[in-house]
C-alpha cells in the first residue's frame, strides 16, 4: 500500500511562537531544538510573515523541508509576526489551523532589553524616551501583548493560545517546560540540572556600526537559506571578542528616568492584561 505524497500542510508549521523577543524565545529555541519529536529551522527566525512574505508560500515551505514523520510539532518561531496585524492576518490565511504559544515578560523590562539591543547594534542612539516611537518594532510596538494576544485568540482560538510567562521560566523551568511540551503534544522531557533557563548576561559593544553591518548581513544570509552559518559565527569566541566588551549592560534600576518613564507607559497594559488574562501580574508594577 502506498503512502499519499505530503501536502503542503504536512510540511508547513503547525506552531508558532506569537512572543515578543527579549521574553524568552531563546530558551524557548534550545527546549525545542533537542526534541526529537520537534523540528525547528535552523537560527530561530524565518520572518516569512513579516519581511519575506514575497518569496512566496513554497519558500516558506522549504524552510521545513527537515522536518520527518518523528516530527509531531514542526514550530516556526520568529517573534513578531502577531504584533504586525498584516503578518498575522497573512500567517492565518497561511496556517489557519496554527497554535500559537507566548511568552511575557514584564513589559518594562523587556523594552529595556529590546533599547540596549538597539543599542548595541546602531539602530538606536539618543535616549530610550525619544527612540521608542520611532525605533524598530523590537522597542516600539512588541511589549503591545494584549493586541497580539486578542489577536491570536480571534484568528486561531483561545483554545489554541498558550501563554507562558518569563518569571516562570526563570524560577520553574522544568514547569515551564512540560506546559509548553504538553501544549505541542510531544513528550515530556527532563531538563539538565545546568539549565538555569536564563540567557546570558547582556553586555555592551565594542562598535555599534560593526554590530549593525554583522546585523544586516544575517539578516541577508537567513534570506538565502544561510542560518547555520549565522549560528556558528555567532558562536564563535573570536567574533564574541571583537564585538562585545565584558562590561555588562547598563541596568534599569540605575537609570531612574527610563525607568520611570516605562513604568508609566506600560501601567495600562499591564492593568488591561490582568484582566484579560485573570493573572495577578502585581510584579510588574513598580515595587514600594
Amino acid at each position: 500500500m502506498t503512502q499519499n505524497a505530503p501536502t503542503m500542510a504536512d510540511q508547513l508549521p503547525n506552531f508558532i511562537y506569537g512572543g515578543p523577543p527579549k521574553a524568552g524565545s531563546s530558551w524557548i529555541y534550545d527546549l525545542l531544538g533537542v526534541h526529537p519529536e520537534v523540528f525547528v529551522p535552523d537560527g530561530k527566525y524565518i520572518q516569512f510573515f513579516t519581511d519575506f512574505h514575497q518569496r512566496g508560500i513554497d519558500w516558506y515551505a522549504g524552510q521545513f523541508a527537515g522536518a520527518g514523520p518523528q516530527h509531531k510539532a514542526r514550530c516556526d518561531l520568529t517573534t513578531d509576526y502577531l504584533f504586525v496585524p498584516d503578518a498575522a492576518e497573512r500567517l492565518a490565511a497561511a496556517i489557519p489551523h496554527a497554535k500559537v504559544f507566548f511568552s511575557l515578560r514584564n513589559p518594562v523590562e523587556r523594552d529595556w532589553s529590546a533599547y540596549q539591543h538597539l543599542l548595541r547594534v546602531g539602530m538606536v542612539s539618543g535616549a530610550l524616551e525619544h527612540e521608542i516611537e520611532r525605533a524598530h518594532r523590537l522597542l516600539s510596538t512588541c511589549s503591545d501583548y494584549s493586541a497580539a494576544i486578542e489577536r491570536s485568540w480571534r484568528l486561531f482560538g483561545r483554545e489554541n493560545t498558550l501563554i507562558l510567562y518569563f518569571d516562570e521560566i526563570k524560577s520553574a523551568p522544568q514547569e515551564a517546560a512540560d506546559r509548553l511540551h504538553d501544549f505541542l503534544g510531544v513528550a515530556r522531557r527532563d531538563l539538565p540540572s545546568s539549565d538555569s533557563a536564563a540567557k546570558n548576561t547582556a553586555r555592551s559593544a565594542r562598535n555599534p556600526k560593526l554590530n549593525g553591518l554583522l546585523k544586516q548581513t544575517a539578516v541577508a544570509m537567513r534570506a538565502v537559506g544561510l542560518s547555520k552559518a549565522i549560528a556558528a559565527v555567532k558562536s564563535n569566541p573570536v567574533v564574541d571578542r571583537m564585538l562585545f566588551s565584558k562590561d555588562a549592560a547598563p541596568k534599569l534600576r540605575d537609570n531612574v528616568a527610563a525607568r520611570d518613564f516605562l513604568q508609566n507607559r506600560h501601567a495600562g497594559e499591564i492593568a488591561r492584561l490582568e484582566e484579560m488574562l485573570q493573572k495577578d501580574l502585581s510584579a510588574w508594577r513598580p515595587q514600594d
